[in-house]
């Protein structure tokens, strides 16, 4: 029997860690490994920028943003899914709702969390319109510290930091 992939997401400000992977503890498997760039590093503080600006043109500019953010991960997805027969999706960050532009750039850790709300929207976005079902995962739902993940670093190869072991670890939790 063919071991189920899923795509696992760890979400960062302007990019994310991105697996395919499958099987368990005991036989990791990991067919595909990317960092998606999402925004370019003079792009990818979205609000930090909007609060520099006039509010039309800030709601242009998240706009924007988003549009360009959601088409590059939308490519990825896609491809992700049609190349490794993939259909279900872990998307690694933290819950919570967006809240409205004007509350954002009104207060500087406001921008802060909303960079991380943002991306991950975009991912779900994206991987729910490549055909995925999705699950929203916050970090602290995951042990990246677990020891067992020594071994699953060996089967999968360096890089191995936290950002791939969640990644690894969301995908087989809605595999």
């Amino acid at each position: 029997m063919a071991t189920r992939l899923a795509l696992g997401l760890s979400v960062h400000t302007g990019w994310a860690a991105a697996v395919v992977a499958g099987g368990d503890w005991e036989k990791p498997v990991v067919v595909a490994r990317e960092h998606v760039e999402l925004l370019g590093e003079d792009r990818r503080f979205v609000f930090h920028r909007a609060a520099e600006l006039p509010p039309d043109e800030a709601r242009a500019w998240a706009a924007r943003m988003q549009d360009e953010a959601t088409a590059r991960a939308s490519a990825v997805m896609t491809r992700l899914a049609a190349t490794h027969g993939v259909k279900a999706c872990a998307v690694v960050a933290k819950k919570g709702a967006m809240l409205p532009l004007a509350e954002v750039v009104a207060a500087h850790p406001r921008i802060h969390t909303a960079e991380g709300r943002f991306y991950r929207d975009v991912l779900e976005d994206a991987a729910e319109g490549a055909g995925m079902r999705v699950k929203v995962i916050a970090p602290d739902e995951l042990d990246a510290k677990d020891a067992r993940l020594v071994k699953v670093g060996r089967v999968v190869g360096k890089p191995w930091s936290v950002d791939w072991k969640l990644a690894v670890m969301g995908a087989w939790r809605v595999a």
